[in-house]
């Protein structure tokens, strides 16, 4: 369970830090791809969950998008 948990604070860390970096970077290109670092990191945390269908959607629709 302590993997786990460490696994789960660093994506979190990690989505949170992607997000601010979203909103704050005024570069367009630099946004996307802390976008796509938020976006991974979320997909992460459904591994986690053991939600393996949503964390592939994740991936392929909002990563694939951007």
């Amino acid at each position: 369970m302590l993997f786990q948990d460490i696994v789960f604070w660093i994506l979190a860390v990690m989505a949170i830090v992607g997000a601010l970096g979203v909103v704050l970077v005024p570069n367009l290109f630099r946004a996307a791809l802390l976008l796509i670092v938020v976006f991974v990191s979320v997909a992460g945390m459904f591994i986690l969950l053991s939600a393996e269908f949503l964390a592939v959607v994740q991936i392929l629709i909002y990563v694939g998008a951007i």
